[in-house]
């Protein structure tokens, strides 16, 4: 059980380096459309080769699940990444952090039943140490763009959706094919909604292609790969905690690379929220263990 609840941890991490990667992109002149068709565009390139490398044969069980999950998955990076474009770095992921008690609900909503005390306790401190983090305790001014606070909690719903619905997937299709097929479906969603001309009139620098293979594998490949491994193995609840190790991460990067000003409130909520993952997880090596015990004096 470990190796998956790393996986999706570290998938959370991965999806932390979005907004720093995404303002410096806007910062070197390129716009939102841009960089989210490099993303996806060179994503979905390398989930090609990784598919004909597993020369695995293409399944399409589960296609309902995998269409949801691409159409979400697309409609997070199109939110987020405009209300990063619209407001300060740590309110955006503020925004998108509502996905941890969304995604909650959904759940419960689902198995019909509450959520076990230790899950709802990790979620109440995750909100708590979000908030603190979020750098919005202290600050001078709160007048944000109406449209980039919509967008960004549309972004928390559609993340809340993708992990439930990663939960639901068949265990049997390969996870690269799962990821390749989603990641097209949202390539088609994002290059619909944007059409920036320098991906159709031959304009792309060296500089494009960089940024897009950084947004590719943190944004589409490693996050979306690892979820597909991990989500249906942990739970959408578990899931939905453990993809909160996105906030320490973008705080962390956005202080080294942006040199964003991080204030000891700001450490104590990714303490905070260190601690609720550390909670949702405290009994899974005792279950494991006990669990070994029950099948092996079978």
């Amino acid at each position: 059980m470990w190796k998956y609840v790393l996986l999706v941890l570290f998938a959370g991490c991965s999806l932390g380096s979005l907004s720093t990667i995404t303002k410096i992109g806007i910062s070197k002149g390129f716009s939102v459309g841009e960089l989210l068709a490099g993303q996806f565009f060179i994503g979905w390139l390398v989930l090609i080769v990784l598919v004909v490398l597993s020369k695995k044969k293409l399944k399409l069980q589960g296609l309902k699940f995998i269409l949801i999950g691409g159409v979400a998955i697309g409609c997070v990076s199109i939110f987020y990444t405009l209300a990063v474009s619209k407001l300060p770095a740590s309110i955006a992921v503020l925004l998108l952090f509502q996905f941890t008690w969304i995604g909650l609900l959904l759940d419960s909503l689902s198995q019909k039943r509450w959520p076990e005390p230790k899950t709802f306790v990790s979620v109440i401190i995750l909100l708590i140490g979000t908030f603190l983090a979020s750098g919005v305790v202290g600050a001078k001014e709160f007048i944000y763009d109406p449209i980039g606070i919509l967008l960004g909690l549309l972004a928390a719903i559609c993340f809340a959706i993708y992990i439930f619905i990663m939960s639901k997937t068949s265990a049997e299709v390969p996870a690269v094919q799962k990821s390749f097929y989603m990641v097209t479906i949202a390539g088609i969603l994002v290059l619909t909604v944007f059409s920036p001309e320098s991906l159709f009139q031959g304009d792309i620098s060296g500089e494009w292609w960089m940024f897009g293979l950084f947004l590719a594998l943190l944004g589409n490949i490693f996050p979306v790969l690892f979820m597909a491994i991990g989500v249906p193995k942990v739970g959408s609840s578990v899931g939905t905690i453990l993809s909160s190790s996105e906030l320490p991460a973008a705080v962390l990067l956005s202080a080294i690379f942006l040199h964003e000003a991080v204030h000891l409130v700001q450490w104590g909520g990714v303490l905070l929220i260190l601690i609720g993952i550390v909670i949702s997880q405290w009994n899974v090596s005792y279950d494991q263990q006990s669990e070994k015990k029950q099948h092996n004096s079978l």
